[in-house]
């Protein structure tokens, strides 16, 4: 069973599928149950956060999903997982947004960052740093639940079903910490081991900085991609307070050719390795 931020996620896409199907308006189903299309719209949407079983088994009625058959029960139990807290519920002082609950639940991650070491990368120390150096600095205790936020986040890649990571990281990003010769020693020696392993799920290249993006300036991105028909994957840019989610077919088609792009002028893995390497202190 998926967590509840893709639970969610795939409730919406299959009642909106049931709708459909029926060939139902919003407001043929707000008219039928006496809601406003408004209630119908948020439920369908994921803007209501937590669906409650009553709600949601009113809609089946009227899309004639007959209790008791398989379908039914699936569509229940979507409700009831995604009305569960997931662990980042408990980080809710230093982590904003809906990105890292989207993260937890991914199937593929693709991310292209010119400017910092992906979160999902960062040893303890760089992570510590960064946090420091925010824009809206944080007090000290702040910075050290963030820290342990962002060790939560990495976590994901050791689970059994991990999802596939693919890290296009920008030469400029690792030489942006020359200024601190052991942190950077300490990163470098890390990335280094995950490009090494091949049986981690993670592909790690490096843009070097002989070579231009042809595209222009582009700034950081992912792509979130998820198994299952209803769940339509996306595009994450962030921002200092959470980020953009871009969802539509033409957004996701383009940030995958700039992923492709930056794929095919990236050093492959093991150059990659060799870059880094050639980046520590002898």
């Amino acid at each position: 069973m998926p967590g509840p931020t893709i639970s969610r996620r795939q409730l919406s896409g299959v009642l909106r599928r049931l709708r459909r199907d029926g060939s139902l308006t919003l407001e043929e189903v707000a008219d039928r149950l006496e809601w406003s299309s408004a209630k119908v719209s948020n439920i369908e949407t994921g803007r209501t956060a937590k669906p409650s079983v009553t709600d949601v088994s009113a809609l089946l009625r009227v899309y004639e999903v007959a209790e008791g058959t398989a379908e039914h029960d699936e569509v229940l139990a979507l409700v009831r997982q995604s009305r569960k807290p997931g662990w980042w519920h408990r980080y809710g002082d230093v982590l904003t947004g809906a990105y890292v609950s989207l993260e937890a639940e991914a199937t593929r991650i693709s991310t292209y960052e010119p400017i910092v070491v992906p979160g999902l990368l960062q040893t303890e120390n760089y992570a510590r740093l960064h946090q420091r150096a925010a824009s809206a600095p944080l007090a000290a205790e702040e910075v050290e639940r963030a820290v342990e936020a962002r060790k939560q986040r990495q976590a994901l890649l050791a689970r059994p079903d991990a999802p596939r990571l693919w890290a296009i990281i920008d030469e400029n990003a690792l030489r942006r910490m020359e200024s601190e010769p052991e942190m950077m020693q300490e990163q470098l020696e890390h990335l280094v081991r995950v490009g090494e392993d091949t049986a981690n799920g993670v592909t790690l290249q490096v843009l070097p900085t002989t070579k231009s993006f042809r595209s222009g300036l582009v700034g950081p991105f992912v792509i979130l991609e998820y198994s299952g028909p209803d769940i339509a994957p996306f595009v994450f840019l962030e921002t200092d307070t959470d980020g953009l989610y871009l969802e539509r077919p033409e957004e996701i088609e383009r940030y995958r050719t700039l992923l492709e792009q930056a794929q095919s002028i990236a050093l492959d893995p093991h150059e990659s390795v060799e870059l880094m390497r050639s980046l520590m202190r002898r």
